[in-house]
């Protein structure tokens, strides 16, 4: 009797051991046992940086005030912006953009992000305050908000488009609209 309660015994423990952690990958263990082991996919620390450069067409509308004179073309654009996540769904960025062709122009850009999340798709919307600086003539100031919609390919890198409407403040009435595609790199 004392040899299968001795048994019985070792056998309890040894099962009580061996089952006190969960194996990787699972997250039915104490709290907190599920981070670095494959459970929560989004969890992580907040804060990441990013680069995003873009490409895209750039629909620049002038009207002189003086003579009333219209121009409306529609030119190349590209860029880059350089951002930081302070969380999952809330950013802020600084950018730089070349209108080439015509038109060809500078924009400087900072400004805010917001994502809504819906994985693989998530929708985001964008407030930017803009430098507009032509090569000829005079610099001025803007306002950009954008919207847009990207793919999450993986963790650090999304592919999105977005659109821009950048209200340029000057005696001249300027207007661009921006259609860009851009790649997202996470670090």
């Amino acid at each position: 009797m004392k040899t299968w309660i001795t048994a019985g015994l070792i056998v309890v423990s040894a099962a009580v051991g061996y089952a006190d952690e969960p194996t990787p990958g699972r997250t039915d263990g104490p709290e907190g046992s599920e981070v670095g082991r494959g459970g929560y996919p989004h969890y992580g620390a907040p804060g990441s940086l990013f680069i995003e450069p873009f490409f895209g067409a750039a629909a620049v509308d002038i009207e002189l005030q003086e003579t009333g004179d219209e121009s409306s073309k529609t030119d190349l654009i590209y860029g880059v912006n350089v951002g930081y996540f302070m969380e999952e769904w809330l950013g802020v960025q600084a950018g730089y953009g070349y209108i080439g062709g015509d038109q060809k122009a500078s924009i400087y850009s900072a400004g805010i992000r917001n994502v809504l999340r819906n994985e693989p798709f998530n929708w985001f919307m964008s407030l930017d305050a803009d430098l507009y600086s032509p090569d000829a003539g005079d610099s001025h100031f803007g306002v950009a908000p954008g919207f847009g919609a990207e793919v999450v390919i993986h963790d650090r890198l999304r592919v999105g488009l977005q659109y821009q409407h950048d209200f340029i403040f000057a005696d001249d009435t300027i207007s661009i609209n921006r259609f860009t595609a851009r790649v997202q790199f996470k670090f």
